[in-house]
C-alpha cells in the first residue's frame, strides 16, 4: 500500500488535531488514535470497524479480544498484517509507521498503539499526545 500525495502535510494535520484531544475509549483511545494517524497518510481506516462500537476499558479490550483473540499488541499485529503492512525493527521506523509502545495510562493494558513522528513515537495520554523517544518502542510496523 503506497501513502497518499502530500502524506506529510497530511501527518502533520493530524498531529495538530491530536496534540491536545484528551482520551476517550472509543474516539480517541491508542488504538484509534493511532489509526487516525494511519488514515491521514494512506486514505485507510484501520479503526473503521471499532469506531462506536464501545465507549469504556472493558468494551474495548472486548471489542479487541473478538477481533483478535488478545488485547492491543495483538490487534494491532493483527490489523498490519490484514494491510500487508510489515514489521520492521524499532529503530528502523520512520515517520508515519505504526508502532507499539509501553502504556503510561493507570488501569490500561501494558501496551499502547502509536505512530511515528519521526524521532519519537506520540501515543494518546489522557489530556492529548505523549511523546516516546523511538528506542522506547515495543514494535514496530512499516506503513
Amino acid at each position: 500500500m503506497t501513502r497518499l500525495v502530500h502524506w506529510e502535510r497530511k501527518l502533520a494535520e493530524f498531529h495538530k488535531v491530536a496534540f491536545r484531544r484528551p482520551f476517550v475509549w472509543g474516539q480517541s483511545d491508542c488504538c484509534l488514535t493511532a489509526s487516525d494517524g494511519v488514515m491521514a497518510i494512506t486514505g485507510i481506516d484501520t479503526g473503521a470497524r471499532f469506531r462506536g462500537a464501545y465507549c469504556d476499558m472493558a468494551g474495548g479490550y472486548r471489542a479487541m479480544r473478538d477481533f483478535s483473540g488478545g488485547g492491543v499488541a495483538e490487534t494491532i499485529a493483527a490489523l498490519m498484517a490484514e494491510n500487508h503492512w510489515p514489521e520492521v525493527p524499532v529503530l528502523m521506523a520512520r515517520r508515519g509507521d505504526v508502532g507499539l509502545v509501553p502504556s503510561g495510562l493507570p488501569g490500561a493494558q501494558a501496551e499502547a498503539a502509536a505512530i511515528c513522528l519521526g524521532p519519537h513515537w506520540a501515543t494518546q495520554g489522557e489530556n492529548g499526545l505523549i511523546n516516546l523517544p523511538i528506542k522506547a518502542g515495543l514494535r514496530a510496523w512499516r506503513i
